[in-house]
């Protein structure tokens, strides 16, 4: 199941890199948790309007369920829309241990018909027990 992906040259390059990083993430958490990642496809319009992968993992030691979404919508075919494209990674992982917070990070392109083009780069910790001292620490790494 694949789909068609932008047209854009910048969209190409985000769609490479998001897909990298969800490459990279999922080895490293599979290596640091004994996590299997299972894909699962996903299109838009049948594909002709993007679509994506996410790797999803459960029911672990450490992680109680957590997925690593890509994904590319785009209008190349559709010009008064505003959106041109967006590609982004998105995750979400939740730990089995209340301990430990779970992470959600958001990284995303769009591209608008106008020509304009923005990165955005969102991300939280979501602790069962709150800790101030680490949620001052991932602030600054932030």
């Amino acid at each position: 199941m694949t789909f068609v992906p932008a047209s854009s040259p910048g969209a190409a390059r985000a769609l490479a890199l998001v897909e990298s990083l969800q490459r990279d993430f999922a080895a490293d958490l599979a290596a640091a948790t004994g996590a299997t990642f299972a894909p699962v496809a996903w299109l838009r319009d049948d594909g002709r309007h993007g679509g994506g992968v996410r790797l999803g993992a459960g029911d672990t030691a450490t992680i109680d369920r957590g997925s690593i979404n890509v994904s590319q919508v785009h209008y190349d075919d559709e010009p008064a829309r505003a959106l041109a494209s967006a590609t982004a990674l998105s995750t979400i992982i939740h730990p089995r241990s209340p301990h430990a917070p779970s992470v959600h990070i958001h990284v995303s392109l769009t591209e608008l018909r106008t020509g304009r083009a923005y990165w955005r780069i969102m991300a939280d910790l979501n602790p069962a027990l709150p800790d101030g001292a680490a949620t001052a620490r991932f602030g600054e790494a932030l």
